[in-house]
């Protein structure tokens, strides 16, 4: 019969005292999670609490899917809350489609009754059938190795982490367990209809695999599990050749001469990325790069938005074509999205890892007393946030009632070497300082009682 703690114990998805949101629709496989949960409560001293979440797509069905929820929680005597959203309005006003509206609204939800109920782990019943779908989907899309090695089996969001506890379990396999124990589920009208893309490769294309090989769906997710293997082996070797090449002038050209061509192109484009230039830089601006560093000193090549390539007496330098670098100071700008509620966005520096969770804000927040983590009133940020370094005329307001301080001023009151002011990093609207990382944050962007939304941002060095 079936059983994932072996799995979980694998993947390190528990740990003794977690508390466990469950993400259940009443269909097959989150009905399945459900109830192979209680088993693993008999080995792992874990807290448990589930969430039906009612899109307004289905109407009285999907109402009655989570009447049929609650009914089965309160038999196993399971907490529960019934969540409703509107997915349709929520599409037309931000302008997605209906699929990932219910997504952003199903996951919104579950990260606000998991923050008020004090829970750490939100499980959802991503199967092996929903990864090798997911797979292909991305093979079409045209992604590249981190799309094609699927869903993880767990992400990092804000405060808590999400985990796919069934990811090695087929839907044939949780079908059959249900027969055996004699436990009903609901089915949703939507799963069966092809509106969506991904229930085409569902009802169209996996049975045609199938057929052809009856054990493709997990044939496909073992070639995920191989490429992200090679992903993550791949780029943690080129980060390491990078971290031996790179100095504060560039790529020093012997050790990078040595690399092979593969190498070499890859530690190249880590770096430009690391820089913040890779942007609709393709193959072939990488093989120019890899032919300039055997020409002669002086040599250069320009790369799209207006970056230029270098091969100075000892190193491959890249700079920007405009003023900036002529004042001393970086030019290297990370562009921080817009976030949707209960959504996170990582991002890398190259020195260093940063988190941005968006949450609703409640009415005992707690400011982090550290100098890694801080929490901004995201109401009150008005315009688009980027990481950068210093640039001539930044400033930061250091009282309540608005007065400014140059950023300038602030170094060197606080004596700051010079040779490190240019590698702190920012984090900015325009030429206002929201928070200078490891230092102070702006008096601007204080959470009060007129905030409706929290921005949580954390970094860690590499």
């Amino acid at each position: 019969m079936l059983d994932i703690l072996d799995f979980i114990n694998e993947q390190h998805l528990l740990e003794e005292g977690d508390g466990v949101l469950l993400g259940v629709s009443g269909g097959a496989d989150s009905v399945c999670l459900l109830f192979q949960f209680l088993k693993v409560m008999e080995s792992i001293d874990i807290s448990l609490h589930v969430v039906y979440v009612e899109h307004g797509i289905r109407g009285e069905e999907s109402v009655e899917d989570g009447r049929f929820v609650k009914k089965l929680c309160e038999q196993i005597g399971m907490p529960f809350t019934f969540v409703s959203v509107d997915a349709p309005a929520f599409a037309k006003s931000e302008g997605m489609s209906l699929e990932q509206a219910a997504r952003a609204l199903r996951y919104e939800a579950y990260a606000d009754v998991a923050y008020k109920e004090g829970l750490n782990k939100i499980a959802t019943a991503h199967n092996a059938n929903d990864n090798a779908e997911t797979i292909l989907f991305q093979m079409i899309r045209g992604a590249g190795a981190k799309g094609i090695s699927g869903i993880d089996v767990k992400t990092k969001r804000g405060n808590y982490e999400l985990i796919r506890p069934l990811l090695s379990v087929s839907r044939k396999e949780i079908e059959e367990y249900l027969s055996e124990i004699g436990q009903s589920y609901r089915e949703d009208a939507t799963n069966q209809s092809d509106d969506f893309a991904r229930n085409k490769i569902r009802h169209q294309v996996i049975p045609v695999l199938e057929e052809i090989n009856a054990k493709a769906v997990a044939h496909i997710n073992q070639a995920g599990e191989i490429v992200s293997r090679m992903y993550d082996g791949v780029m943690q070797e080129t980060l390491d050749l990078l971290d031996g090449i790179m100095s504060d002038n560039g790529l020093r050209l012997d050790p990078l001469k040595k690399l092979d061509y593969e190498q070499r192109s890859d530690v190249i484009l880590a770096y430009l990325r690391y820089l913040g230039v890779a942007k609709d830089v393709s193959k072939i601006h990488v093989e120019m790069l890899n032919e300039l560093i055997f020409m002669e000193v002086g040599k250069e090549y320009h790369l799209p938005h207006g970056n230029i390539a270098k091969v100075t007496y000892h190193h491959l330098k890249i700079k920007q074509d405009h003023s900036a670098e002529s004042e001393g100071v970086s030019w290297k700008e990370i562009p921080i999205p817009k976030l949707e509620v209960g959504e996170t966005y990582q991002v890398s520096t190259g020195d260093l890892d940063l988190s941005f969770y968006l949450r609703k804000a409640i009415s005992t927040e707690e400011i982090p007393g550290k100098i890694y983590a801080k929490r901004f009133a995201y109401d009150k940020i008005i315009g688009n946030l980027v990481l950068r370094h210093r640039r001539a005329g930044d400033y930061f307001v250091i009282h309540p009632d608005g007065g400014k301080k140059l950023l300038q001023d602030y170094f060197v009151e606080e004596k700051i070497p010079q040779e490190k002011r240019d590698r702190i990093w920012l984090l900015c609207v325009d030429s206002k300082v929201v928070w200078i990382l490891g230092h102070r944050n702006s008096e601007d962007y204080r959470i009060d009682d007129e905030t409706k939304y929290v921005l949580e941002v954390e970094f860690w060095r590499n």
